[in-house]
């Protein structure tokens, strides 16, 4: 068994202020990118953007099915430390995350006991990693943007 991608005891991915990266790379099941794909173009859209927005705390995801079709990268920005945004998954989204890595190899679950363990074996830390946004969470840029609206309202209230 390989050595988790852990050094002494700190969860890989970098860091850009409160705001952190995570990639992971893994192998498909046989036919597993052919599923993947069609469950992706069934299921995603609009909808899918409300639940990924009900954990509050990713700035980007992407999904990326590569190397002929036999690995799944999966890519992140989020808010804050690793495991409470792992925990977030297995509470908040648990059936989108097993629809889609239930197609990649060994994937245990995200209830799994040792679904941590799963990850951190598969995730690469990235070389660099930038934010444009270090010190703003994404429920900041939320309220944010709420208060450009508000003040956009008002702006072409008194223009009018």
């Amino acid at each position: 068994m390989s050595k988790p991608n852990v050094v002494e005891g700190k969860r890989p991915g970098l860091k850009a202020g409160q705001a952190t990266e995570l990639t992971i790379i893994a192998p498909f099941k046989k036919g597993g990118a052919e599923r993947l794909r069609k469950k992706m173009s069934d299921t995603f859209g609009d909808p899918n953007q409300k639940l990924v927005d009900r954990l509050g705390t990713i700035h980007d995801v992407r999904y990326v099915i590569f190397d002929n079709d036999t690995r799944l990268l999966f890519t992140s920005t989020f808010d804050g430390e690793w495991d409470p945004y792992i925990d977030d998954f297995a509470t908040k989204i648990p059936d989108q995350i097993d629809m889609i890595f239930g197609e990649v190899d060994g994937f245990p679950g995200i209830r799994s006991s040792g679904i941590k363990d799963w990850i951190v074996k598969h995730q690469v830390s990235a070389q660099y990693f930038y934010s444009a946004y270090p010190s703003s969470s994404v429920r900041d840029v939320w309220k944010a943007l709420k208060v450009k609206g508000g003040l956009d309202t008002l702006l072409d209230q008194a223009s009018s």
